[in-house]
């Protein structure tokens, strides 16, 4: 019988994973629950001692400083050496760090060596956070790669995100001891999994100049954000990346004026929204690779952003607390059907050797824009109202995506866009190896 599939779309596969995945996944959920306790852990043990907004405002940018400061000596860093080495190190450095602060912070809780935990800490995730998705296209083949970034963000969502904060309430109500114990234990464990997957021998896919030796960093960072913005395709999509960066962290940061002031609901209410917006995110995460099948990936990606920008401004026009509910799971399924389709696309486009650069790349656009958006939506706040921040920020970031990724639909070519090396063979568990890749189904046909 005749495939169904529309032209440019994949067909669907539905092959095992295979156990290198198995274990990448395994140390991922053990990880993200360690994020999850941590992420919550740290500022109330900070509050309980140092009760002042400024000092709590400074963990979090403590916290976040290194993927300013790193993350793009961290992608030289991931393209130059054993990728699963440099996961399983940062989850040792976190387990230890945190088993340490256990026993330093028992009783007196320094300021400083709370600062100096979180920045460690963050340190330890820019490399972990970079090197793990560089790593997924060596370990599956790469018509599975949305399948399993589904998967991995999957476990991200259910476990950092909704489970790991009421468990670090939890744990501190016993001993700030045996939560911190804990979330070195979990980054322990993250490691111990990763033992089970073998290393992963670096593949170049570029000579050096004859007479050269390994380039500095400078140049190797030059080199990447020089494909980044050298590929049509990546470069737009990184912009839609960073206009969804700003537009999540200007409403996120709205969100609980929102709760609260808009639509009456008391803090149990905005933690049942979260968990909404949550549960729409997993959702989503199981829908989109299955979309992936069927959908060329920039149009799948694009009208996902769209319709993320019109549940953000339905959220925004509505007044009753079940609207609101439905447009936040709405939003989490529609953020799935971008950020897993346009992962897995930069993961195919982009050489072996430079998987570490592009993700560092991608990452430092997500994260650098938050702290700007977070701003923006306040000052937004104060001139117009609450809710004309979902409004505004959602109408731009339709709009946005259309400008940034409609001239994406049918420029299967475009100058300067070359198309990558093929990936390393994957190790996978007896899986057919793939045609080489042909990229056809990266465009919107149609």
């Amino acid at each position: 019988m005749a495939s169904t599939a529309p032209s440019g779309a994949r067909p669907a596969v539905r092959a095992d994973l295979g156990r290198p995945f198995r274990w990448l996944w395994a140390s991922t959920a053990a990880s993200n629950a360690g994020d999850g306790i941590t992420r919550t852990l740290l500022p109330l043990l900070v509050v309980a001692h140092h009760p002042d907004p400024a000092v709590v405002a400074g963990l979090t940018t403590v916290n976040m400083l290194p993927w300013l400061l790193f993350a793009l000596p961290a992608g030289v860093l991931v393209d130059r050496v054993d990728r699963r080495r440099i996961v399983l190190g940062s989850n040792l450095v976190r387990g230890a760090a945190l088993l340490g602060a256990a026993l330093l912070l028992a009783g007196n809780r320094p300021l400083g060596l709370l600062y100096a935990l979180a920045f460690l800490l963050g340190i330890a995730e820019t490399l972990a956070d970079t090197a793990a998705p560089a790593m997924l296209p060596r370990l599956v083949d790469e018509r599975h790669l949305e399948r399993a970034n589904g998967r991995l963000m999957a476990a991200q969502i259910v476990l950092n995100e909704t489970a790991g904060p009421p468990v670090a309430g939890l744990l501190v109500g016993l001993t700030a001891a045996a939560a911190l114990a804990t979330g070195g234990v979990l980054y322990a464990l993250a490691a111990l999994l990763l033992l089970g997957l073998a290393p992963l021998a670096r593949t170049t896919t570029r000579e050096a100049a004859p007479g050269r030796a390994r380039s500095g960093v400078l140049r190797d960072i030059r080199a990447g954000l020089g494909f980044v913005l050298g590929h049509r395709t990546l470069r737009r999509t990184l912009a839609a990346s960073a206009l969804y960066g700003l537009v999540f962290s200007a409403t996120f940061s709205m969100l609980v004026l929102l709760s609260e002031g808009t639509l009456g609901l008391s803090a149990t209410g905005y933690g049942l929204l979260l968990a909404v917006g949550s549960l729409g995110a997993v959702a989503g995460s199981w829908l989109a690779p299955r979309a992936a099948d069927r959908l060329p990936t920039v149009r799948l990606a694009r009208w996902s952003l769209v319709a993320s920008g019109a549940a953000y401004a339905a959220l925004g026009l509505g007044r009753h607390p079940v609207l609101a509910a439905l447009a936040l799971a709405a939003n989490g399924v529609f953020m799935m059907g971008w950020n897993i389709p346009v992962m897995s696309l930069r993961q195919r486009l982009t050489p072996e050797d430079l998987q570490g650069r592009v993700m560092s790349v991608s990452r430092l656009c997500a994260w650098g824009t938050m702290p700007v958006g977070a701003t923006l939506g306040g000052l937004l706040a104060e001139a117009l109202s609450v809710p004309a921040v979902f409004v505004v920020c959602g109408t731009v970031l339709a709009v946005g995506a259309l400008v940034l990724l409609a001239p994406l639909r049918e420029d299967p070519a475009a100058p300067g866009d070359a198309l990558p090396a093929p990936c390393a063979p994957p190790l996978s568990s007896g899986a057919p190896p793939s045609d080489p890749p042909a990229h056809s189904d990266l465009l919107d046909k149609g």
